[in-house]
């Protein structure tokens, strides 16, 4: 958890820290997949480290529902984002190489991935509607994707465009699940 409460504080604090925690996981999220994009598709001799720090992040954000949903809940979703993250990754590298057969069949496994991971979260929270969540990790696929094609392209303009897109998607999602949250769980934050 990047924010830690404190004891006895009153609720705002309570709820900043969720939401602080949830933003500061999802911003994470989207920027350790550029920097992974672009050390992929620039071949830099970081891309070990990159990836290592890229799939720390699953368990961050396992790391927020976890006390809500308990451990096998926080496990299943650090289980199905690590699997979006490496497939993710899996493609970017697919694309570089111009292996459009391969891409297309880990584009293919990303989107199954993505619709585990709406059904996933659904499940969670009555709050979480399926629909919506389907929605949100499309869009999240879809400017990933634009940003991936932009960056190895060289169209560098299009690329930051598509990426600052992506950061206000990871933002509202992660508002989405924190007040998602605040709404199942409001003897939580008092």
């Amino acid at each position: 958890m990047y924010y830690q409460e404190m004891p006895d504080c009153p609720d705002f604090y309570k709820k900043i820290a969720l939401i602080n925690n949830m933003r500061m996981a999802w911003e994470q999220h989207v920027y350790w997949n550029r920097l992974l994009l672009i050390s992929t598709a620039e071949r830099l001799k970081d891309l070990p480290d990159v990836t290592e720090r890229l799939l720390q992040n699953p368990y961050d954000i396992a790391s927020i529902f976890m006390p809500y949903y308990g451990n096998d809940a926080a496990a299943r979703l650090a289980s199905l984002i690590t699997e979006h993250l490496q497939i993710g990754a899996e493609l970017i590298t697919a694309l570089r190489n111009n292996k459009n057969d391969e891409a297309g069949k880990l584009n293919k496994e990303w989107c199954i991935n993505a619709g585990k991971m709406a059904e996933a979260f659904s499940r969670l929270n009555p709050n979480y509607n399926l629909e919506e969540l389907r929605g949100m990790m499309r869009r999240h696929l879809e400017l990933a994707s634009q940003e991936t094609e932009a960056r190895l392209a060289g169209n560098y303009r299009a690329d930051i465009e598509a990426f600052n897109k992506a950061e206000k998607e990871a933002i509202m999602m992660a508002d989405y699940f924190t007040f998602g949250i605040m709404k199942q769980f409001p003897h939580k934050f008092t």
